[in-house]
């Protein structure tokens, strides 16, 4: 488990930004602050989806040479 930690730490921590985010947004009294964290919520969800279709991108696949026809 702690292995996989080390190598997941950086999506681990903006999965946990955005949860922050999206829950003061929606217990929030103040609707400037409730506004402003929904946006920033919704800006990391966006990096977030960039940076995983960039690693999917990026990273190797394993080739296949065995085709059965």
């Amino acid at each position: 488990m702690m292995r996989y930690l080390k190598v997941y730490k950086r999506q681990l921590l903006v999965l946990v930004i955005i949860v922050a985010l999206a829950y003061i947004s929606s217990v929030s009294k103040n609707k400037s602050l409730a506004k402003t964290t929904a946006v920033a919520a919704g800006v990391v969800m966006i990096y977030a989806a960039i940076s995983f279709v960039v690693w999917i991108i990026k990273t190797p696949t394993k080739k296949d040479n065995n085709h059965i026809v």
